[in-house]
């Protein structure tokens, strides 16, 4: 598979998973799902790794703040076999997550339409300084401080690219989603660290490409899917096959920038 171009804010479509001679034992792979999900937005790609022999743990969220988040993500890093770093993914707010682990228990950084922010940025403030998308509008407030997504506008937003049975079925999972973790600036960041990748996910209706570029100008390597902003959902087979090909790379673990 051969190796993809640098990091540049408009990333080749033709850009492929970056290529490492494979490695005999494979990793374990972190899944970290975004604002709004839960760890059964991964139920697929799950199952497609672990199918393939690769371990897998499905962090939960919803702890009330990103530190708390990032607890949960390391907690679920500990139900992971064996003791080595594993390959963290994290889609759209599951980003911040990952971006906060410490960098010593990950061995590559997967950025699925997420945010990949430095430290001091705010997820929401991230968001705010970019083009505005469907997303701002979707949204429903409550009084709690939490937000929920427009049922008739859910499906659009985050799976325009499913059959209605299967956004269907997406959808009805999602929850209530406390606001105040994306309001709280991030304190570090293990992309700095640790290569990553960013999926910029074209077809998006909820993060702007333009937001996604320039996270991708950070990424050590870079694709383009023409997903929409579940990717993990219409682009399953590729997000199995980008995971499971990290999992496996026994390239040095983290090459210079």
């Amino acid at each position: 598979m051969p190796p993809l171009s640098p990091p540049s804010p408009s990333p080749s479509p033709s850009a492929a998973s970056p290529s490492f001679p494979s490695s005999p034992a494979p990793r374990g792979v972190l899944l970290v799902h975004g604002a709004w999900h839960t760890g059964h937005a991964w139920d697929g790609v799950a199952a497609g790794l672990r199918a393939r022999g690769v371990a897998v743990a499905v962090a939960e969220l919803h702890r009330g703040s990103l530190a708390a988040d990032v607890a949960a993500a390391e907690a679920a890093l500990d139900r992971l076999d064996g003791d080595g770093p594993a390959v963290a993914c994290g889609h759209s707010y599951g980003g911040a997550v990952i971006t906060g682990l410490p960098p010593h228990r990950v061995d590559h950084l997967v950025y699925l339409a997420a945010m990949m922010p430095d430290r001091g940025e705010t997820a929401l403030g991230l968001l705010a300084d970019a083009p505005p998308t469907a997303l701002a509008t979707s949204m429903v407030g409550d009084p709690s401080g939490t937000t929920t997504i427009a049922p008739e506008a859910a499906g659009s937003l985050f799976h325009a690219q499913l059959d209605p049975a299967e956004r269907a079925r997406h959808t009805a999972r999602l929850v209530p989603q406390a606001m105040a973790a994306g309001r709280q600036p991030t304190t570090a960041a293990a992309w700095h660290q640790r290569p990553s990748t960013y999926v910029v996910c074209t077809e998006d209706r909820a993060v702007h490409s333009h937001l996604q570029h320039r996270f991708a100008a950070r990424a050590t390597h870079v694709l383009t899917w023409r997903s929409d902003h579940g990717a993990f959902a219409s682009h399953e087979t590729e997000t199995v096959d980008l995971l499971h090909h990290l999992a496996t790379a026994s390239a040095p673990a983290h090459p210079a920038r």
